[in-house]
């Protein structure tokens, strides 16, 4: 707000009279010159003797500039030479309450790390609660898509085949190979001392095919695959899209979470079968140039460390990992509010859920098959 509607450029000038009591402004006091203004009169102002603003050259004022009138009138600076103008602007900001507001009473810490953990606790809650519920959803509109063939939808599952397992298909392979090579140099590190380096075939295969394999490929998937289903449909909930399909009959758990559940559980276990490939691929390699084994006896000595069992548990796990993974991602998704803050949350919460889950049920599920003998 401004005293005058006249533009004028933000510039001012003082000056100060000989008898040092009176100072004059001239110009515009605004937002852009108070700071030198303030500067300037600041020792000034908080002198005791009697003091005098010329205001009779001031051209222009802005509510900053009468915010700062008002604090010199309280410290008895006689403002002299006012516009009607500027004096009624005067008038209106010095009239308003201007007491700061009183601070908050400090909590102590022992409570405030209470009420952290109360609220944790209950998020905690909460979140379980929603991903239980999410997941009955999912596995229920699945089931239906299943059952009745004519609710298939090839083309949107093609295209999520595409995008969570061809085109991942390159950094899933460079990381198991990298895996596997720091494996096979480390064991070589570590038994070579003890004459065992030959042991470090077993150990990448069977590392590798068992657990590293599906395990690496699923948390790749996961920040991957998972966070693109969340930003996907939490930009179509922030335009509200998905409020349009409701409107048109459709629904979104069948039009956008099925197809994208079905994909990720079909790409994963074949992610997983070529990453154990990728793995054992790097482990020949390490072995050759480590331990100088011809690839015809590396692919020996892997087929007398490996058994059917060792298989099946990797592969077993893909598609249960898989489907938490696109559950958790697509919740998320229908979660996001219609800001571009909530898409960015959303997806982060998403991708820290999925890593846990997955890393909780391997956990799980290596304590599972030590049971079972396997």
């Amino acid at each position: 707000m401004r005293a005058s509607s006249e533009s004028t450029p933000s510039t001012i000038a003082i000056h100060h009279g000989d008898d040092g009591n009176g100072v004059a402004l001239e110009g515009v006091l605004d937002i852009h010159t108070l700071h030198e203004a303030r500067d300037a009169l600041g020792s000034w102002s908080r002198q005791r003797k009697a003091r005098k603003l010329d205001l009779s050259g001031l051209d222009d004022m802005d509510t900053h500039g009468a915010l700062f009138l008002c604090e010199l009138r309280e410290k008895h600076v006689e403002l002299d030479g006012v516009s009607d103008d500027h004096n009624q602007l005067l008038d209106m900001i010095c009239a308003l309450e201007r007491k700061p507001l009183a601070r908050p009473a400090k909590t102590p810490r022992w409570r405030a790390l209470v009420v952290q953990i109360g609220k944790g606790a209950d998020a905690t809650m909460h979140d379980a609660y929603d991903i239980v519920a999410f997941i009955g959803r999912a596995t229920d509109a699945l089931g239906r898509t299943l059952i009745h063939p004519s609710r298939w939808r090839p083309a949107s599952i093609s295209r999520q085949v595409a995008e969570t397992g061809i085109n991942a298909l390159p950094i899933i392979g460079l990381m198991a190979v990298m895996i596997s090579i720091v494996i096979g140099y480390q064991s070589v590190a570590q038994l070579r001392p003890y004459g065992g380096q030959d042991f470090m075939v077993n150990l990448v295969a069977v590392s590798v095919v068992r657990e590293m394999g599906v395990l690496i490929t699923a948390i790749m998937v996961a920040g991957r695959s998972g966070s693109a289903f969340t930003a996907e449909l939490g930009v179509m909930k922030a335009r509200e899209e998905i409020d349009a399909l409701r409107v048109m009959g459709m629904e979104p758990m069948e039009l956008l979470v099925v197809p994208r559940l079905i994909a990720i559980v079909i790409t994963l276990p074949l992610l997983t079968f070529f990453a154990d490939f990728m793995g054992l691929v790097g482990g020949a390699l390490i072995s050759h140039s480590l331990l100088q084994i011809a690839p015809f006896q590396y692919v020996e000595r892997v087929r007398l460390a490996l058994d059917d069992s060792d298989v099946f548990v990797g592969l077993v796990k893909a598609p249960i990992f898989a489907f938490f993974i696109g559950a958790i991602g697509c919740m998320h998704g229908m979660r996001v509010s219609a800001s571009a803050e909530s898409v960015g949350r959303e997806t982060t919460r998403a991708v820290v859920k999925s890593i846990f889950l997955v890393i909780v049920f391997d956990a799980l599920f290596s304590v599972l098959f030590e049971k079972l003998g396997l």
